[in-house]
């Protein structure tokens, strides 16, 4: 049979010869011949280093710390049991000694004292041991005039050189701790304390005397099957010499012994353990050796499933390598070494072709290509064309194409009409690039979730297919809010991700939010995106795609940061936006009582549209909020981003107000700290953070802008007049509309004020919401441009830091162009209503000055 290989035919030859041929086959050197298994040796080899250090390992368990862990724990034990001996015996002088207090400050005991008759003290003496039965004798010794105990008939009260100097060591006001000794053929303890009153004939020392038996009966007390309990008396002059005063139980393991001494004594408690009380913490060797045969199984099917696997996987992968040289197609390898081989097969595959006959313009161009240049060192680039419809998308075509959509490419995210404008050509294409830029900052895998809109779930499965073959994994997420998806890059391990959601907009907008390396990628990413797009050129591999769900642990760890002391009745509007389901059960969760507002999924928003910034999709939350008497309500937009708040009288709380109530709580915690805020906020709120201590930091409207500049500064705190708030006190620093409302929730709970009440103490002005003035949205930059340009507003202090913003003694003006809509937007502020129409109608001036077909809508 033959097989046509690399151009060139080669002759196979029958297995079964016959005898004439066999010989000179045989003598013939054959041009592909195995010698050994190399597989086979590796595989071996592999086996064994696997195998030594599990055994060394084990036997270093199993012969070293295991024995010494033993030691450790059994060392600790005994000290303990010592010290519960120490303990008791100390406990038991302790009642002593307040016995000896009570009997001596006795009535009966002073009037001995002050008689000086010995008969009466020789009766004291016998009513005192009725309160002592566990006492052999009581010693009532009066003090002579110099202080020092007299004794009489012949120091009777004494029965020896101890007791004598325990006497005498009490009078003289010395420390004089129990002591042990023998008498008469009896363990003995004495007791000296000083009794009586403050003048010198009312003064004497009581010494009490008991037998031995009694701190016998303590030890008797302990666990002394686990050993054995000494009570022994260090002598004084020599402290490492002792004497047994009283000892229980058996024990054997000298070794292990363990001392405490007994407070203000000079004894101390010796415990020796068992060889029973030891064996309970000997570990049994079967337990780690079932281990490690389990580990040794398991390594050894492990490679020998590689050694009966990888063969047949090899066989397969070289198939494909020669049917792809031969027929000059493309091929994908699961064994990506293979891939020089392949390539050099496909070389030579051509090259034989060319010694055969004329090759094609296409295989020539192959040929020559640098793809081939060294293949011993693999691909020479990461980027390949994509082909879409059959030709190749090069930068000259695609952007000078006047159809194409620059207008979806706004300056912090994607946002177009999603059946025309982002329809599945132009989501593969946008996937592509976010795939090639992730490429490049070396983030592999990327986070995928989407908003409940309708369309969402063809868009994020179109995305996640153009992101998995451009060679990035996918990590898929589900339905959730977009906060869950900036949390999962913090939560996963995995840094980047897109969001496939409209936001505020209509129902039939959709779009993309894409964080890379935990930073949500501004103008200058998306442009980037945008030329790549146009470009056509992307990255190109073989993705997988998982799933995860992290609601429950974005719940635990916002339950674990706000603590509310009270439960509140909160309104919740999720608007049927993504919020609908963890909205109501963070609040829930987090105690309260939640009243559902429209929080069924609903992608056509019926009840009313997503837009939180817009006053009149607030109605149904206001009138709930009355008509329920619960303490305020929220509303989120449609991805949970951005956060609207009533309060319980139905006002509703502007964003740059409720500013202020965060600024409050987070600037009380961190004086000094940064709080910035948009162009499009109240100058009482700058005011307010300076009267608190902290630092204003007026910035640049955009939810991408917002994060870079409390990067920037460490702000603690930022916010949006259009309701995105960002918390870098004890959260991440993006924004999160329910992490904010749980933290409003957190400050009403704590404090004394309803939220009325706390809006009552902000400064007020006269102001606007934000007014949208329809423009074309290639209009609209232009128009902000000659404004700035052209503009002459005589009273008041201009900023273009974000459009243009006039300052006035008595208030303020700002007209900028919308990121997100087309549209010019307009908020003005003034200490008067007369005063606000002032400004309003500098604007109007302003703005026909410089285009006088604009239709104004303030």
């Amino acid at each position: 049979m033959t097989t046509n290989l690399s151009g060139t035919y080669a002759t196979v030859m029958p297995l079964k010869q016959n005898n004439k041929n066999s010989k000179s086959a045989a003598a013939r050197p054959q041009p592909f011949q195995a010698s050994g298994n190399t597989l086979r040796s590796v595989v071996l080899m592999g086996l064994l280093v696997a195998i030594v250090p599990v055994m060394l390992g084990v036997a270093y368990l199993a012969l070293v710390r295991e024995p010494a862990n033993t030691d450790s724990q059994l060392s600790e034990a005994a000290q303990s049991y010592a010290s519960q001996g120490a303990a008791r015996i100390h406990a038991l002088l302790n009642r002593i000694d307040s016995r000896i207090e009570a009997a001596a400050s006795s009535p009966l005991a002073a009037q001995a004292l002050a008689g000086n008759d010995q008969q009466a003290l020789d009766d004291t003496e016998r009513t005192l041991l009725s309160f002592f039965p566990e006492a052999s004798s009581i010693s009532l010794v009066p003090l002579g005039e110099m202080g020092t105990a007299t004794f009489s008939s012949g120091n009777d009260e004494a029965r020896n050189h101890i007791e004598l100097d325990l006497l005498r060591r009490t009078s003289r006001g010395e420390q004089a701790p129990p002591e042990a000794y023998q008498h008469e053929g009896t363990g003995l303890t004495s007791i000296a304390r000083s009794v009586g009153g403050d003048t010198a004939n009312q003064q004497a020392v009581m010494l009490i005397t008991f037998n031995n038996s009694l701190l016998q009966d303590q030890l008797n007390a302990l666990d002394i099957d686990s050993g054995q309990f000494r009570l022994e008396q260090v002598l004084p002059a020599s402290p490492d010499r002792t004497t047994t005063v009283a000892q229980s139980g058996n024990g054997d393991l000298d070794t292990l012994s363990a001392t405490f001494s007994v407070p203000q004594s000079q004894w101390q408690v010796t415990f020796t353990p068992s060889r029973a009380f030891s064996n309970r913490f000997v570990q049994s060797p079967v337990t780690l050796f079932a281990v490690l045969g389990l580990v040794l199984v398991a390594v050894i099917a492990g490679f020998a499933l590689v050694l009966v696997m990888f063969p047949k996987r090899l066989v397969n992968e070289t198939r494909k390598i020669t049917v792809a040289a031969d027929k000059r197609t493309s091929v994908e390898l699961a064994i990506p070494e293979l891939v020089p081989l392949a390539r050099e097969l496909r070389r030579a595959t051509l090259r034989g072709l060319r010694r055969a006959g004329p090759e094609t313009e296409e295989e020539k161009a192959e040929l020559d290509s640098d793809v081939f240049a060294d293949p011993a060192f693999g691909d020479t680039g990461s980027y390949e064309v994509l082909e879409l419809d059959g030709q190749e998308q090069g930068g000259s075509a695609a952007e000078n194409d006047p159809d194409f959509p620059s207008h979806i490419f706004r300056a912090y995210d994607i946002r177009g009409l999603a059946d025309d404008e982002l329809d599945d050509e132009m989501v593969a294409k946008i996937g592509g690039a976010i795939a090639t830029l992730a490429d490049e900052q070396d983030e592999q895998t990327l986070i995928v979730g989407c908003d409940g809109r309708t369309s969402s779930p063809r868009i994020k499965s179109t995305l996640i297919k153009a992101l998995m073959s451009a060679g990035r994994d996918v990590i898929d997420i589900g339905v959730v809010p977009t906060p869950l998806l900036y949390f999962a890059t913090r939560h996963l391990d995995c840094r980047s991700g897109v969001m496939v959601t409209g936001s505020h907009n209509p129902a039939e907008f959709n779009g993309f939010k894409v964080v890379i390396n935990q930073q949500t990628i501004a103008a200058g990413g998306i442009a980037d995106i945008r030329d790549r797009v146009k470009a056509g050129r992307f990255s190109k591999g073989q993705g997988r795609v998982i799933r995860e769900d992290v609601t429950e642990a974005y719940i635990d760890e916002v339950m674990s940061d706000i603590a509310i002391a009270e439960s509140l009745k909160i309104v919740v509007d999720a608007g049927n936006g993504a919020t609908s389901k963890i909205g109501p059960a963070l609040f829930e969760a987090l105690g309260c009582e939640v009243l559902r507002l429209h929080c069924e999924l609903d992608g056509r928003f019926p009840n009313h549209p997503p837009d939180t910034s817009d006053e009149a999709n607030l109605e149904d939350l206001v009138a709930t909020v009355r008509n329920t008497g619960a303490d305020f309500g929220v509303a989120f937009d449609g991805d949970g981003d951005r956060l609207a708040v009533v309060t319980g009288t139905g006002q509703i709380v502007r964003s740059d107000t409720l500013m202020m109530v965060f600024s409050e709580d987070v600037v009380s915690r961190n004086p000094g700290a940064d709080v910035v805020f948009d162009v499009k906020c109240s100058r009482h709120l700058a005011e307010l953070i300076t009267r608190c201590g902290g630092r204003p930091i007026p910035w640049k409207t955009g939810h991408a802008f917002m994060k870079e500049k409390m990067q920037e500064t460490g702000a603690l705190l930022g916010g949006e007049f259009s309701g995105h708030i960002f918390f870098g006190e004890r959260w991440y620093g993006f924004d999160d509309g329910m992490y904010a409302a749980g933290r409003l929730a957190e400050i009403l709970a704590t404090g004394e004020s309803t939220l009325d009440e706390a809006l009552a103490s902000f400064p007020s002005s006269i102001n606007t919401p934000e007014i949208l003035v329809p423009v074309p949205e290639a209009e609209k930059f232009r128009l902000i441009n000659n404004l700035a340009a052209a503009g002459s507003f005589t009273l008041g202090k201009v900023s273009n830091l974000d459009g243009v913003r006039v300052d006035f003694p008595y208030g303020w003006g700002l007209v900028r162009a919308s990121n997100t809509s087309a549209a010019l937007t307009a908020r003005f502020e003034a200490d008067s209503a007369e005063e606000l129409e002032s400004i309003q109608q500098e604007f109007r001036t302003q703005l026909l000055a410089v285009d006088p077909e604009l239709s104004l809508t303030f």
